[in-house]
């Protein structure tokens, strides 16, 4: 494990989130003259195991066997490529699979990050939904890690505007 004071910003990176969030971890990196992170946890999967070649086996929670158990992430690649090209940061990307907030924290610890980087829920019921099941990703891992915790708005409330947490009129 690396010295978290000089790691690398770990950025959690989901497919549908705003690019808000991956350029918001490359302006940290840069700021810090630190390395990036991107990290995509798959939530339908769990770690199975680790190949000879470093690339990690997942197991998909489907019953069905034929389901497919590596998922294509090429689309990582190109949005941390998109994020970082023109910032002069390092970049690498990772996968996981499991409960977020558990795997970027594990993740964290052994990279030796410097901070980690996540952004808000999306707004919307099944994102509410999934939120209430699993809990917040930022919210756990505020208070399950030593390294500081950035949370980038999605989609911020205008002033005096209605907040998620509040019901709708």
């Amino acid at each position: 494990m690396q010295n978290p004071e000089n790691g690398p910003v770990l950025v959690g990176v989901t497919g549908e989130q705003p690019e808000s969030v991956p350029e918001r971890g490359v302006a940290f990196a840069k700021a810090f003259g630190r390395d990036v992170v991107f990290a995509w946890v798959d939530t339908t999967q769990y770690t199975s195991g680790f190949m000879s070649d470093g690339t990690v086996a997942f197991t998909t929670f489907d019953p069905d066997p034929s389901a497919e158990s590596n998922p294509d992430i090429e689309w990582l690649e190109e949005r941390a490529k998109a994020a970082a090209q023109n910032a002069g940061v390092t970049w690498t990307t990772r996968v996981g699979a499991g409960q977020p907030s558990a795997v970027l924290g594990a993740m964290a610890d052994e990279i030796g990050a410097s901070m980690i980087v996540v952004g808000t829920r999306e707004p919307g019921f099944i994102a509410g939904l999934q939120e209430f099941l699993g809990g917040s990703v930022a919210a756990h891992l505020a208070h399950t890690q030593s390294r500081p915790v950035v949370v980038v708005p999605l989609l911020p409330a205008d002033e005096g505007g209605r907040v998620p947490w509040e019901p709708e009129a």
